[in-house]
């Protein structure tokens, strides 16, 4: 019996989390960019994103980060968009994080905490997840409305979320993808009382994440923190440690991390 559940937890390891990206959870300790800007679950120091600025229209127009609290998320990683010559000029942000170990694996969830304020009319925040060539799924909203959030991905395209969350301005939610499948995935966004859910397709494999603040405006500040990568064994694994005789995992999901 020793061999056997040896043998289970071996392959257990083995299959389930050997090709994932690593198991992380970052929280935010500086401005994003900075070094180091976050912490890990075991309270190292980390590098958790590379920021690209793209300045807006000449004039009295710009951008940047920071790391504070402006209305949403204390403490929190922080994009900011300001402009002073017309709505739509001011400069954008990006966050990067290339995910540690390596694209994400069937049964892999990445989530983060998310929150905004207003967006000029026609202008964009929200985060995508990455492959090879640029954005695999797209979760954003657009200033001006409609006042939902949408998502792009290899099988849609400004799709709406869902009816149940509604604008959050001010207030921070929780956002999950899991890979459930070759190629495809689940989604939840919850702020504690509403909740937006949908399923999809993607195209290569899920590689990072960028957050993103598109030219928001004045009062646009995206914060975002606690960006989490976990992993639950894939359905065919489960099947052959049940099959032995001995159940070794069990997890919780949380849709919601303060």
């Amino acid at each position: 019996m020793k061999k056997a559940l040896l043998f289970l937890v071996s392959l257990a390891g083995a299959i389930g989390v050997a090709s994932a990206s690593n198991n992380f959870s970052y929280t935010a300790i500086n401005s994003p960019g900075s070094t180091p800007d976050g912490q890990d679950q075991s309270s190292n120091p980390v590098n958790v994103w590379t920021v690209v600025l793209t300045p807006g229209a000449a004039g009295n127009n710009g951008e940047g980060v920071y790391y504070g609290t402006p209305d949403s998320q204390p403490n929190a990683w922080q994009e900011y968009s300001y402009q002073n010559t017309a709505p739509g000029n001011g400069g954008s942000v990006d966050a990067y994080n290339t995910f540690a170990g390596g694209a994400m694996a069937i049964g892999q969830t990445v989530s983060i905490n998310f929150g905004m304020r207003a967006l000029d009319p026609g202008t964009q925040a929200g985060l995508s997840l990455l492959n090879g060539s640029g954005n695999a799924i797209t979760f954003a909203i657009i200033g001006g409305g409609p006042n939902n959030y949408y998502y792009t991905d290899a099988g849609s395209t400004d799709a709406s979320a869902g009816a149940g969350l509604g604008y959050q301005y001010q207030d921070d939610f929780y956002i999950a993808f899991t890979v459930t499948g070759a190629g495809a995935y689940s989604a939840t966004a919850f702020n504690g009382t509403g909740t937006d859910n949908w399923t999809g397709t993607f195209s290569g494999s899920l590689l990072g994440m960028d957050v993103f603040n598109h030219a928001g405006g004045n009062g646009s500040d995206v914060a975002f923190n606690n960006l989490t990568m976990t992993t639950v064994p894939e359905p065919s694994t489960m099947a052959m440690l049940v099959s032995g005789g001995v159940m070794l995992f069990g997890y919780r999901r949380n849709f919601w991390r303060a």
